[in-house]
């Protein structure tokens, strides 16, 4: 007669069938009532839904912020600076360890990207590093939250006072982080997020400029779409409402009411999500092998965790072969990222420089799954792979 199986062999074996992806977006009922009604409202493009997730999205930042949504993080780059004014000849800093929308914004305006190598234990941006890397021609600094912790604004802050320099954040990683208790959408001249689908506001596609500097948001809204003043038609009494100016250069950028819908639910539940990955992040540090290196953390700053990224000893095990063995355990994981200057397209620009932090630690680096709706077990699942990975490394 066969033996009855153990609460733990059940347990594992329930384990062992599980399918985990690097990333999932959180969806409710409530995102697809929100859609649906959009849906049958017919008005499918921009329209109040949009007003209403930039207004909603000011008012979660903090009094005094303006919002301008877009189709993408990229675009709003693009848009802030040109707001600020970089052209050809200016110059723009931004990390290595970004994706390349971040230098590729750059390039479009005409302006160069200059890179900056990063700090070993949190990826960002090295500030330290900026005094030297500031020229006559630098017109912006592009520092990047890397997994969803913020760079050391007052330093940046500070030293682009002292040049004169704008501060755009690239905050893909960061909705919901805090520096210091302030809001990353509340520090820099600009600050830009993302709502693509792995985002911690996911809404599939979709961005969001953020500012202080209203003029600067009226900026961006100008040429969002075409450069057409859709107030225009309220200065020119007679004509109807289909009147409509260019004034100026624009583009095909704006966000539309169906990913605005998905963005106003999202918005709704975003602290409980991020709150919900900081606790992953707990169980992770708690249960992972002590000698995998893990993201750092802070008590004076509040992690977002868009990323949780683990550094494998290369002694002990490639990174790219723990990356396969935990494809064999149905267990995603991805690399973020390829420095920039590791790519064929900016090694032809940037190979006199070096980056020494970036080159040393690049091929250790491996994304392991992180979503709200992860359970505890998904988490001891990952664990107990990762670790019993190691050990029959040894």
């Amino acid at each position: 007669m066969r033996k009855k199986a153990s609460r733990e062999q059940e347990r594992r074996f329930q384990m062992k069938i599980k399918n985990i992806p690097l990333s999932r977006p959180s969806i409710t009922e409530k995102e697809i009532k929100q859609v649906t009604e959009v849906l049958m409202s017919g008005h499918l493009t921009t329209g109040l839904k949009v007003t209403e997730f930039e207004e909603n999205m000011s008012n979660y930042l903090g009094k005094g912020i303006y919002s301008a949504g877009l189709n993408s993080c990229t675009a709003g780059l693009y848009l802030s600076l040109l707001a600020c004014g970089v052209g050809e000849g200016d110059e723009v800093i931004v990390p290595t360890w970004t994706f390349a929308a971040t230098a590729h914004v750059v390039y479009w305006t005409g302006a160069k990207p200059v890179l900056c190598d990063v700090k070993e234990d949190s990826l960002n941006l090295d500030e330290t590093l900026l005094e030297r890397l500031v020229t006559p021609k630098t017109k912006v600094i592009i520092p990047v939250h890397f997994a969803g912790f913020p760079c050391e604004m007052d330093s940046i802050m500070t030293l682009a006072r002292n040049h004169n320099l704008y501060v755009i954040e690239d905050a893909a990683h960061a909705i919901g982080t805090k520096y210091k208790g302030k809001n990353i959408g509340a520090i820099g001249d600009a600050t830009v997020f993302s709502f693509y689908a792995t985002k911690n506001l996911a809404c599939g596609e979709g961005g969001m400029v953020v500012s202080k500097n209203k003029k600067l948001i009226q900026q961006v809204k100008k040429t969002l779409y075409f450069g057409i003043n859709k107030e225009a038609y309220k200065k020119h009494e007679g004509k109807g409402r289909w009147f409509y100016d260019i004034e100026s250069m624009g583009y095909k950028f704006n966000l539309d009411n169906i990913h605005a819908a998905i963005g106003l639910s999202q918005l709704e539940k975003l602290d409980p999500m991020n709150e919900r990955r900081r606790y992953i992040a707990h169980l992770y540090k708690d249960g992972l092998d002590k000698r995998i290196v893990l993201p750092k953390d802070s008590k004076e700053h509040l992690h977002s965790y868009h990323l949780f990224y683990i550094r494998v000893d290369k002694s002990i095990i490639s990174r790219d072969e723990l990356a396969l063995k935990l494809q064999e355990k149905n267990i995603g994981s991805s690399v973020h990222f390829i420095p920039l200057h590791k790519h064929s397209f900016y090694q032809k620009r940037f190979s006199k420089q070096q980056f020494p932090v970036a080159d040393r630690i690049h091929d250790e680096v491996l994304s392991i799954p992180m979503f709200p709706d992860m359970s505890n077990e998904d988490v001891a699942y990952v664990i107990e792979n990762i670790n019993g990975i190691l050990r029959k490394a040894l």
